[in-house]
């Protein structure tokens, strides 16, 4: 069996290739705050570059339509948003009124279950109370419960949740650790949405100059059909987000649910994440529906199960014109992974940021170099 030499020249490029591409891991490792927010500019970017399009046609010029597009968009949803305060705020307030309550009640229940260490003090701290102030209670009535009792049931759970979200925040939110960084970053996601929808030229140009001449047709098609996907993606998730909160909130209001608005503005926002969103906003709305009856809980639930069949049949498909196919599997573990990993922000860019993978994949891999025909979205 021959064995073939290596040269030195091909061993240093071989290792320079692994040492820059170490380099370049942990440079977007240490910035991936950076990348994101860049990502998010970029997915605005292309949807405002669309309605900028439409401008230019009526002779509107790009300098002037896109930061037109964006300022009329803050002001809606700012307008919207004036006008659903006061009711959104004294909904708000029965919830954090109401949740609490479902707290306790929800304690309460599990101390009469195999779960009850869940919410039970410990040993320790239970033994640290002096036997004095038992022996000073009054009697009980036969099955009452002592009143210090049933206040340890009630605030145990409330207790250990308050424990775990103040130790989880730091962790579900790695970016936006403060309201400076949040604006910041907000400010920051606009104007790059800005410069991409008004020289969106410029900087698919720029990516073609990286590619050699006898591809770059190729690479142009690629690059057309991934906007084009990102940018319908975006609508329709912005859409379905509007269609979504306003008939859950409509058919929690016709259920006498308390704080209807305000959990349908939850369903709508929660929305943009998938899978897990849909799951979050079903929660405290099942709860306050469990403190009125179990039945109403019962019809809340069949609500958001129908609402989620909505969207992932009917909604989302027709709105996509099924451009894009993402099996549900993968759309599961890449946002639970980029949660892990990133938090929060990083499940809100975990379908779009598969949506690009998978269409780069398809058309560069499966297609070129496989030889397989896979069709990636509606051809236009």
């Amino acid at each position: 069996m021959e064995i073939r030499s290596i040269s030195s020249a091909a061993a240093l490029r071989v290792a320079a290739i692994v040492f820059g591409l170490l380099i370049a891991l942990r440079f977007l490792w240490i910035a991936h705050a950076i990348f994101i927010v860049t990502f998010l500019g970029i997915l605005l970017g292309l949807a405002v570059a669309r309605a900028t399009d439409l401008l230019e046609r009526w002779h509107i010029k790009r300098g002037i339509g896109a930061p037109l597009i964006v300022l009329l968009g803050l002001g809606l949803m700012v307008g919207v948003g004036a006008m659903m305060a006061p009711s959104l705020q004294r909904q708000t307030q029965q919830l954090t009124k109401e949740l609490p309550k479902l707290v306790d009640a929800a304690g309460r229940w599990l101390q009469k279950t195999p779960a009850k260490a869940l919410v039970s003090e410990a040993p320790a701290q239970q033994q640290q109370q002096p036997q004095q102030s038992q022996q000073q209670q009054p009697p009980q009535k036969a099955g009452q419960q002592p009143p210090q009792k049933q206040e340890q049931e009630s605030s145990g759970l409330r207790t250990q949740l308050g424990k775990e979200i103040r130790g989880s925040f730091k962790f579900l939110f790695p970016i936006v650790s403060s309201v400076f960084g949040a604006i910041g970053g907000l400010v920051l996601v606009i104007f790059i949405a800005m410069y991409v929808a008004i020289t969106p030229g410029l900087y698919r140009e720029g990516m073609l100059h990286l590619v050699p001449h006898r591809s770059r047709d190729r690479a142009r098609e690629v690059l057309t059909t991934l906007a084009k996907t990102l940018r319908q993606w975006l609508v329709a998730r912005l859409m379905a987000m509007v269609v979504i909160g306003t008939i859950t909130g409509c058919a929690l209001a016709l259920l006498d649910v308390r704080g209807a608005a305000a959990l349908g503005v939850l369903a709508g926002l929660l929305e943009f994440v998938p899978f897990f969103g849909p799951i979050a906003s079903a929660v405290p709305a099942l709860g306050i529906a469990l403190l009125d009856s179990p039945q109403k809980a019962l019809y809340v639930l069949i609500l958001y199960l129908v609402m989620q069949q909505l969207e992932g049949n009917v909604i989302t498909p027709l709105l996509l014109e099924k451009r894009l196919d993402i099996p549900p599997v993968l759309t599961v573990v890449t946002v639970a992974a980029l949660g892990v990993v990133f938090g929060v922000i990083g499940m809100l860019i975990a379908e779009p940021l598969l949506a690009a993978v998978l269409v780069t994949t398809k058309m560069l891999y499966v297609n070129d170099v496989v030889g397989d025909e896979v069709k990636v979205g509606k051809q236009e």
